[in-house]
């Protein structure tokens, strides 16, 4: 596959501060001396670690392992200290650090070639879409030491045709370039994680991939398998929901990574064949 020999690792993720601590919790009297509360990162940066040691248990010189990069946006001297000191405190591996104003978020993405964005801001999500910077929704995962991933069937599997007529189903145009953003962008990603799957087995693996299509038929969702098939990535798991409600699968699976360009969030759509 072209597109396998021409990745390598390592797969460099990128999060932002306050997702990786709960700052909204701290009060006036918290003891400076105490780590930052825990964000929802956390418990997503312990499964990657996990990944990470499974892969180079399999081979010491494995070169495509996750690389997780912090960002921090206007913060005080005081915060920037307490975010390295709470780093080192929770035991959690981060390779670089880098604080910059709120403009510079995109050119910081760009420089330092990240394959995904996650935040839980959606604006910030759809913002580094539009610049071609892959990413996604840091969603409310559980803690059970699988790195789970949702991506959404409905942006992979509708052709360029279909994304344009989505504006008769009440999808703006903003929407719309979204998804068709998203669809290109994403797929160094998809090649990058589909190469680190195929180096564990079906059984105990740390690393599981769904497919949820939300509001497109069995066809769409065939077309979007097809298609990351064709990229190298076998999933794990899919869902075809045609309209149905997300959030009782959200509910179970709680996955890390929702790749979905705010789809599970629509409600109402006619089922897209």
């Amino acid at each position: 596959m072209d597109d396998e020999k021409n990745c390598t690792g390592p797969l460099i993720i990128a999060l932002q501060y306050n997702d990786l601590f709960d700052l909204d919790s701290m009060s006036a009297s918290t003891n400076t001396d105490d780590a930052l509360p825990k964000g929802r990162a956390v418990t997503f940066i312990k499964a990657v670690q996990i990944v990470n040691e499974r892969l180079v248990e399999q081979k010491e010189t494995e070169s495509l392992l996750f690389e997780v990069i912090l960002i921090a946006k206007e913060c005080s001297e005081e915060i920037k200290m307490k975010i390295v000191e709470s780093v080192k405190y929770y035991g959690l591996e981060i390779g670089k650090f880098f604080f910059c104003k709120k403009e510079e978020l995109i050119n910081t993405l760009q420089s330092n070639k990240v394959k995904l964005f996650l935040s839980t801001d959606r604006d910030d999500v759809c913002e580094a879409l539009h610049t071609g910077i892959p990413a996604a929704l840091l969603y409310d995962q559980c803690d059970d030491h699988v790195l789970k991933v949702i991506i959404s069937g409905d942006s992979i599997g509708f052709t360029e045709d279909s994304l344009d007529s989505l504006s008769d189903f009440g999808f703006s145009e903003t929407q719309i370039e979204t998804f068709k953003a998203a669809k290109i962008c994403m797929k160094e990603f998809a090649v990058l994680i589909g190469q680190m799957r195929r180096r564990f087995g079906r059984e105990n693996s740390p690393l599981c991939i769904c497919v949820l299509t939300a509001w497109g038929s069995t066809n769409v969702c065939a077309s979007a398998l097809k298609t990351l098939r064709g990229w190298g990535l076998d999933v794990d798991e899919a869902f075809c929901l045609a309209g149905a409600p997300c959030s009782p699968i959200l509910a179970v699976v709680k996955p890390h990574i929702l790749w979905d360009c705010g789809l599970h969030n629509m409600r109402d759509l006619a089922t897209q064949s």
